[in-house]
């Protein structure tokens, strides 16, 4: 994977120079404030200017301008907030000022086009009210609690958009509301000390706004009937025009889209421009994909799998009937919260955060171009176990649907061949909706916070990866001395790796970096390691298929918005029963291949209804994965990122280049948008008309291997 440069001129011809700063940038806006309200000061000491002022514009009008200049300064302000508080490492490297110049003015747009939206409502009674005048005191008090209302929102989403801005570099869409209901989310916020300051300032702009509405709500105005016929007319008709401007996008030809904030190719900056207010409603209303035409997509999916004719049951279904002996055994997955191709030194980093996993990847068979279908853990698991992608700003397991059906996959189909499940993770098994989703679709039993001792809680994501493959450890070398001789099939998710980044202070392990991340991929690392030499003294060792995973993996910012660090994982199979050498495959990889991946290794007849490849038997055309409202597709040398605004563009990331070529291949581009949209919008329908559970064989297309 290339690393991204230091530095970089963009393609709208920005000029990037020495001597200018960002702090150029917040002296302008400041020095163009001070001008407004001097020139405001002035214009008030001018009686005659003051008597226009009230004559021509009526107190509605005027209250909802403060309102409305108050929402501005807000989304400034936290945009001002969001620059410094999440700007990335190389972001000083190389001057941005005229970049910054350019976002916190194409942002302005967003916002006075949110604002007048937001406003819509109170304008057209108010102005119902003016035109036809009478006292309307219960539509008074509507308008300011209304009002009040819309602020009090705004500053909640700005506030909430910076923390979640700093974890995954985008602005805050419905995706955050997964984690509504669950106590851990609020621990951990609260155990941040870099959030403390932040929370200070939310706390100074409530009591800030506080102070001025109630100054606004106390003053007394009223639709006066002194006004002519003829100066309501002119009024109404101005404020009408300047209203339109503003839900127009400032008198511009169309309204404000994502497509208009991307004019740089920094990630970064064009992120600063959105405003998180618009993100938020915007992804609200986009639950649900469309694609592509669903009679397509099912020819695209089935011609890509193989399938020769569509069947009732499911139109992706295949039987999997294996010529050799079936093999009876353990099957252990181990899904790494954050674990990076970039954190590893067997990808080229020169840290040395983990030796142990880059050993084992060397002995092992290594995939090393696979890449996760999500940026979430809940999709990291969705994927990995049920074979299935996870559609743009879902939670797969927690979406209001796919909670009540029934899902194939490992769990499923292993429990049906006779297997004990079990699931291993550090917090509350509440948490993402695990218990309930996990426990209706194949797993026996959810190891959870509960299941340790109370000196053991490292952090407020439960106890430390070291104890977690204790604990899992045990519980596996007491499955296997089960005399019903049943093989298992253990699920491990760690969480060490997750923010807050500390590790257990009873820990006999060493670090060898000072950084507090670094410290906990060499303690993750350390702990897999002791958990596979335990393993090792076992006699049911041989006899198990162990498989590493990356959950997803981490955001690193570069010169364009969908970095893939986020989403190149590594892959590990260790089976030291079945591989006598170990192997580096390069080929195309996705979290969904595990399911029938793992399947084709302990030749497990089964009827095949995922989207997944056999990465031993198979060659999967493309990877893909989601970031949210973005998605991504690669090859071994392109990357597609086609984005919810419609900006497309196609990168040769193997180069280390980042100029769009999508128009010098418009042949792969088709290609790999129309694999990637079939899969997904297949993904999608089969959620939505019951197709993802198990297939009786009777009812599936016959594929022998």
């Amino acid at each position: 994977m290339p690393t991204p440069p230091t530095g970089y001129t963009s393609r709208n011809n920005i000029r990037l120079t020495k001597d200018s700063s960002v702090w150029a940038v917040i002296s302008d806006t400041f020095t163009g404030f001070r001008r407004t309200f001097a020139a405001g000061m002035k214009s008030e000491s001018n009686n005659t200017m003051k008597d226009l002022y009230h004559r021509w514009v009526p107190s509605h009008l005027r209250f909802l301008l403060v309102v409305h200049l108050i929402l501005l300064a807000m989304y400034s302000l936290f945009r001002y907030v969001t620059l410094m508080y999440n700007r990335p490492s190389y972001f000083f490297q190389m001057d941005r000022t005229l970049s910054v110049r350019e976002a916190f003015k194409i942002g302005l747009w967003f916002d006075i086009t949110v604002a007048s939206y937001a406003l819509l409502l109170p304008y057209l009674l108010l102005t119902l009210a003016y035109i036809w005048p009478r006292e309307h005191r219960r539509l008074f008090a509507f308008t300011r609690f209304y009002c009040g209302t819309v602020i009090l929102v705004s500053l909640i989403i700005c506030a909430a958009d910076v923390p979640y801005f700093n974890f995954f570099n985008s602005r805050l869409t419905t995706a955050a509301v997964h984690w509504k209901n669950n106590v851990q989310v609020a621990k951990y916020i609260v155990s941040e000390v870099k959030y403390y300051p932040f929370i200070l300032i939310c706390a100074f702009c409530i009591w800030g706004v506080g102070r001025l509405m109630r100054k606004i709500w106390h003053g007394t105005w009223t639709i006066a009937s002194t006004y002519s016929h003829k100066n309501r007319l002119i009024t109404t008709s101005v404020a009408s025009v300047l209203m339109l401007c503003g839900l127009w996008g400032g008198a511009t030809p169309k309204t404000p889209d994502l497509k208009r904030a991307t004019f740089s190719n920094d990630g970064f900056i064009n992120q600063l421009t959105l405003n998180p207010v618009h993100t938020w409603f915007d992804s609200y209303f986009a639950f649900d994909i469309h694609l592509t035409n669903i009679e397509k997509a099912i020819s695209v999916v089935e011609e890509s799998l193989g399938i020769k004719k569509a069947f009732e049951a499911s139109p992706i279904a295949r039987e999997h009937v294996f010529q050799q002996p079936e093999r009876q055994m353990n099957v252990v997955l181990v899904l790494m919260e954050s674990m990076s191709a970039s954190r590893m030194g067997v990808f080229g980093n020169p840290k040395n955060l983990t030796p142990h996993l880059d050993s084992l990847a060397r002995t092992s068979i290594f995939f090393d171009n696979c890449f996760s279908n999500g940026i979430h853990t809940n999709a990291g698991l969705y994927s990995s176990i049920y074979g299935m992608p996870i559609t743009m700003m879902q939670h797969p397991m927690n979406n209001g649907r796919s909670e009540f059906l029934d899902f194939t996959g490992l769990p499923v189909t292993l429990r049906e061949k006779g297997y004990t499940t079990e699931f291993f993770c550090t917090h509350p098994k509440t948490f993402d909706n695990l218990d309930v989703f996990l426990q209706k679709n194949g797993y026996d039993h959810i190891s959870d916070l509960a299941d340790y001792p109370p000196e053991k809680i490292a952090n407020s994501w439960g106890v430390g990866d070291e104890t977690l493959f204790e604990h899992a450890f045990e519980t596996m070398d007491k499955l296997a001395a089960d005399p019903a001789g049943k093989p298992f099939f253990s699920t491990i998710l760690t969480i060490t790796t997750h923010p807050p980044f500390i590790i257990p202070a009873f820990s006999k392990f060493k670090p060898r970096s000072t950084d507090p991340v670094e410290i906990t991929y060499e303690y993750t690392d350390w702990a897999i390691h002791n958990f596979i030499e335990s393993c090792a003294q076992k006699p049911w060792y041989n006899n198990t298929v162990f498989v590493f995973v990356g959950d997803h993996g981490v955001n690193i910012p570069g010169p364009y918005d969908v970095p893939l660090s986020y989403n190149h994982v590594p892959l590990i199979i260790h089976a030291p029963g079945l591989f006598n050498k170990p192997e580096v495959r390069h080929q195309l990889a996705n979290q969904t291949d595990i399911f029938p991946t793992i399947m084709g290794l302990v030749r497990q007849d089964y009827v095949q209804n995922t989207l997944g490849y056999d990465l031993f038997q198979e060659q999967r055309p493309f990877s893909f994965f989601s970031q949210d409202h973005k998605m991504g597709i690669v090859n071994d040398r392109f990357l597609y990122v086609a984005r919810k605004s419609g900006k497309e563009t196609l990168i040769d990331y193997r180069s280390g280049s980042y100029e769009d070529i999508s128009h010098l291949y418009p042949a792969l581009v088709d290609s790999m948008k129309n694999f990637a949209c079939s899969n997904l919008q297949v993904s999608q329908w089969m959620i939505e008309n019951d197709k993802v559970g198990m297939v009786s064989a009777k009812s599936a297309v016959r594929s022998t291997k």
